[in-house]
């Protein structure tokens, strides 16, 4: 069925009346993304409220279905400020009056700082401005796209900081400072911490220092002066002996790594996760501003498209 005007009207007025209609409903658009925009602002805002030390976390770590590490963990803005662990991992020496390897960070030092939430809350804060910048200008369309898709990059990257880490920062191209422990953090033990999928992990690798020889030896090579195995750990990781599910397969047994200037070998590995609520709610608003903002770029880009305003 088709649809005309009566009587009929000259083609250029018709013209003009779709491109004023056009042009009204990208004005009832600009007016409405207010509203989103504010949206976004509001969110924002309660994600960097979340990333302030008046919303810290302390978390529980334990080793599932193992006793290689229960302890727990202090977060307060973007660091870890109090840690107390107790490990049981082969090569590791107990620590005096106690059944286990107690880790510790140091009270008097300074913690260690989460490199991703500084991230987080660098592209928070990005997002903000770029938000608050366009106040008072929105209803008059001037860089409205441009500010969406601003924010949406500012949205992406803080929480695909959320998400992972990148590979630099970890073992065996990153080592954790051993003087931010009490007492120092044991030579033959490798630790890391960082944020994945909104959650606090923990990684724990006992080391074994390879000598030049035991380069050219085989796997289970008996035991060197500088190594803290015995021949039983050493044969067990040979043969693929795990503690707990915890420790390095047969398959990794095999792959050594250069760390601090020297060569080694994962004898035993440990991972724990441990959810942290405030960045989960962090993760969900950072999902939903990026839900929405999509929606309203995706609109304006109709909406410009049809008034004849896209390029």
């Amino acid at each position: 069925m088709a649809a005309a005007l009566y009587p009929p009207r000259p083609e250029e007025d018709t013209l003009k009346a779709e491109e004023e209609s056009a042009a009204r409903e990208l004005a009832w658009l600009l007016s409405s993304l207010q509203e989103t925009i504010d949206n976004v602002r509001s969110g924002l805002r309660e994600c960097s409220n979340l990333l302030t030390p008046s919303a810290g976390s302390t978390l529980v770590l334990s080793s599932p279905r193992s006793e290689s590490l229960k302890g727990f963990a202090t977060r307060v803005a973007n660091r870890v400020v109090k840690s107390d662990m107790q490990v049981k991992m082969h090569g590791l020496p107990n620590t005096k009056g106690s059944a286990c390897h107690k880790l510790s960070l140091d009270a008097k030092g300074k913690g260690i700082v989460l490199e991703q939430l500084a991230d987080v809350g660098n592209h928070v804060a990005e997002g903000l401005e770029i938000v608050d910048g366009g106040r008072g200008r929105m209803g008059m369309g001037m860089g409205v796209a441009e500010k969406l898709h601003g924010v949406m990059r500012s949205v992406r990257a803080a929480r695909d900081a959320l998400r992972g880490i990148q590979v630099h920062r970890l073992f065996p191209y990153h080592a954790t400072d051993p003087r931010i422990f009490d007492p120092p953090l044991h030579p033959h033990l490798a630790f890391d911490l960082y944020i994945s999928e909104a959650a606090l992990i923990v990684e724990l690798r006992t080391l074994d220092l390879l000598s030049p020889s035991e380069h050219r030896g085989p796997t289970f090579a008996l035991p060197s002066l500088e190594s803290p195995f015995g021949f039983r750990e050493r044969f067990a990781a040979a043969v693929g002996l795990r503690n707990g599910g915890n420790g390095v397969g047969a398959a990794n047994q095999d792959e050594i790594y250069s760390y601090k200037g020297g060569d080694v070998r994962v004898r035993e590995k440990v991972r724990v996760e441990s959810q942290d609520p405030s960045l989960m709610a962090i993760w969900a608003k950072l999902g939903g501003l990026e839900h929405a903002l999509g929606l309203a770029i995706k609109s304006l880009d109709i909406v410009k498209y049809a008034a004849g305003l896209c390029q």
